[in-house]
């Protein structure tokens, strides 16, 4: 046990990654990949992960497990005893073709400019007539304190519906969620 990484604040609100956790669980056979934001610590989220019974590795094409054999399977139809959550930041997913990988989970909004990032994000996936699922966990309303002391409302999802929107992508909820 990673004794830092066990005391360390949480890396998002609650119930984000124990949703990508379930959703793990429930809909991926093989391989999935996690996309943090760039200020996300790779091996918090990892960490917490594993204690929610996730095989999660950060992205590493040097390593076996946690990347480079999955760079040559293209067998995605039989499903893996444990399957694989490859976790990156944007950067590290530049260029990356995994011809197994089913599911990108996107943890927050995208960072610059939103509708390209979702664009690059999303294309790791449904590649080459494959199919894929492109999962967005985004904190939906709240309030933030803003400058002076004023309170700010944000809504993430509302935001993320409109970036999706503009891309003409039709938003479909989860089925194994409200």
């Amino acid at each position: 046990m990673q004794p830092d990484l066990l005391h360390a604040a949480p890396v998002c609100t609650p119930g984000m990654l124990e949703a990508i956790a379930s959703t793990f669980a429930l809909d991926v056979p093989n391989i999935g990949l996690l996309v943090v934001p760039a200020t996300t610590s790779v091996r918090r989220v990892i960490f917490e992960l594993n204690q929610l019974g996730v095989n999660a590795h950060g992205l590493d094409l040097v390593d076996n497990e946690a990347g480079r054999k999955h760079l040559l399977s293209k067998n995605s139809d039989t499903p893996d005893e444990n399957p694989t959550l490859l976790v990156s930041t944007l950067a590290t997913t530049r260029g990356i073709d995994f011809p197994a990988l089913t599911h990108v989970f996107l943890l927050g909004l995208p960072e610059g400019r939103a509708g390209d990032v979702y664009v690059h994000v999303a294309g790791r996936v449904g590649r080459f007539g494959r199919r894929g699922k492109v999962i967005t966990v985004v904190e939906g309303h709240r309030e933030e304190e803003g400058k002076k002391g004023t309170v700010v409302t944000r809504d993430d999802s509302k935001k993320m519906g409109m970036t999706l929107k503009k891309l003409g992508i039709q938003v479909t909820k989860l089925e194994h969620f409200d």
